[in-house]
């Protein structure tokens, strides 16, 4: 007979972070949960990869009340929890491009469906919004909620509206813990660390790259992006690819107010992760301007013969150990989930240490006497 081994720190965290973070949780609905975690990890519909974003909550209504502009549609509606993987499955078919799927438990009925926010490309995602709605977390006394969205076919993040989060990972290798969030926040000020507008603005076009970002997290195998300087000029490095003769400027569609359109807006972000699916690399420069794409690096194989990954993680390291100036930084995402940001700015030398600087002090000091 075969043993049988599971990974019970993980599910015993999980349980008990859901326990502890929504008062009252039917332990039926946790136990048909816990039953398809690994496969909601690596859904597939249709052989595609989904990675399903799911709310669990006591009053779907209230959430819908609070955050602005969302909507909710309602699909099933059952008396117990037994249904829920079979309710899952068709829900997901439909739960795409910023839908989320809400199980609610309240008043001995199980009710499914979706819901999201119909907001601006600038504006915030509906999870953003749920897990940052300051009036949420006041009534956690009365309105219970539990997002779970995969993070790759490993991991999943889970976190309550009470302002807590849990990473469970199945791997059998230890592996190193990545925000994926804060690294496209760092990514996204690099993107536009030298774009002149207002502090309002600036705000807005961060969060429409953080949200293009993270649709080329959820929806692409694999990414590269690189920024350039303002006023970078390339000298061959990047010269296999496809330049555009007019970048495009996202900033222009903020700074010229009178001009604003969602439509194209949503379009040129549509074109630009078409880019980043293509492939090769993307490039930006520091004011968010996208400049070149399908691009290709010469591999230097001294460099990059103890990289551990396929031609994409080569070109990244190559990049990343040219060392060349103005290039400021590099977004790499690969197929199997990784994802990480590399500055590529040198610190900027301090011409003073503190001990010369007591020295000045001192001899200042001696001087006025």
């Amino acid at each position: 007979m075969n043993s049988i081994t599971i990974f019970e720190q993980g599910r015993t965290n999980l349980i008990n972070f859901i326990n502890t973070e929504y008062e009252g949780f039917d332990q039926v609905l946790l136990s048909h949960f816990l039953n398809i975690f690994n496969e909601l990890l690596d859904y597939r519909e249709e052989g595609s990869h989904t990675k399903p974003k799911l709310i669990f909550t006591n009053n779907i209504d209230s959430i819908i009340k609070y955050i602005p502009k969302s909507y909710k549609l309602q699909i099933f509606n059952d008396e117990d929890a037994s249904m829920f993987s079979s309710r899952l499955k068709p829900l997901v078919a439909i739960a795409k491009k910023d839908w989320c799927i809400y199980i609610e438990h309240k008043d001995g009925r199980f009710l499914y469906g979706i819901c999201k926010t119909f907001n601006s490309l600038k504006e915030k995602t509906l999870l953003n919004e749920i897990k940052e709605s300051s009036i949420l977390r006041e009534k956690t006394d009365k309105i219970n909620c539990i997002v779970a969205q995969s993070i790759n076919d490993l991991e999943m993040d889970i976190f309550s509206t009470r302002g807590n989060t849990i990473r469970i990972n199945t791997s059998l290798n230890p592996v190193k813990d990545c925000d994926n969030e804060a690294t496209i926040n760092e990514f996204t000020k690099a993107c536009f660390s030298k774009l002149r507008t207002t502090k309002k603005k600036l705000s807005e076009v961060q969060i429409m790259f953080e949200n293009i970002f993270a649709k080329v997290v959820e929806d692409l195998n694999g990414a590269m992006c690189v920024i350039v300087d303002k006023d970078y000029k390339d000298n061959g490095f990047f010269e296999d690819g496809i330049w555009l003769e007019t970048p495009i400027s996202f900033s222009k569609l903020f700074t010229q107010s009178k001009s604003y359109s969602e439509e194209k807006l949503q379009a040129f972000a549509s074109l630009f992760i078409n880019m980043l699916n293509f492939d090769g690399i993307t490039v930006i420069d520091t004011t968010g301007r996208v400049l070149a794409y399908n691009v290709f690096v010469e591999n230097n194989i001294k460099r990059t013969k103890n990289v551990i990954g396929g031609a994409r993680k080569r070109a990244a390291y190559t990049i990343i150990n040219s060392r060349r100036k103005h290039i400021v930084g590099l977004y790499f995402q690969s197929h199997e989930g990784e994802i990480f940001y590399k500055s590529l700015i040198k610190p900027k030398k301090i011409e003073l240490n503190n001990m010369q600087e007591q020295k000045e002090v001192e001899n200042k000091n001696t001087d006025s006497k």
